[in-house]
């Protein structure tokens, strides 16, 4: 199973706010960015700033699409260098209530924490940013430019 860190440091970076788009689906870049800004205002943002609705167990979920699930178990116990299956790719994004998150999102500190102050991200937290988050963010700087970015709209 992999460490927190090789989760963050090899998959989420890839998938955050659409930027592990063209490598997870193969699409162009402009393609890309045309849908991000459609999408902008749908987005899922888990507790540290990761877009969830960008990811792929997020999308295979949602579409009920088996075929990116398979895909995505296989790149992810690749990358992982763990035994994760198609059945175990189902996720409804950090801010769900469900019982459909990938397994990482049940132990993820920063959405415990975050889930125990009754915040929707730490972007909101009066102690941002905190050293847990800070490491984290080390790993996912996309992450922070989305916390940024929500912290921004908050003041103005």
């Amino acid at each position: 199973m992999p460490t927190r860190k090789q989760f963050c440091q090899s998959c989420l970076a890839m998938v955050l706010a659409g930027l592990g788009a063209p490598l997870v689906f193969g699409r162009k870049g402009d393609e890309v960015k045309k849908d991000a800004d459609q999408e902008k205002e749908k987005r899922i943002i888990g507790a540290c700033g990761i877009v969830c609705s960008a990811c792929p167990a997020y999308i295979a979920t949602q579409r009920n699409d088996d075929a990116l699930r398979a895909k995505t178990a296989k790149e992810w116990s690749e990358m992982f260098k763990a035994d994760i299956r198609a059945e175990n790719i189902n996720c409804d994004g950090c801010p769900s209530d469900g019982p459909r998150l990938f397994h990482h999102c049940f132990e993820c500190e920063l959405r415990k924490c975050a889930r125990e102050k009754k915040l929707a991200t730490c972007a909101s937290c009066p102690e941002y940013s905190c050293p847990k988050l800070d490491e984290f963010l080390a790993m996912v700087p996309e992450a922070r430019a989305t916390l940024e970015e929500l912290r921004k709209g908050e003041k103005g």
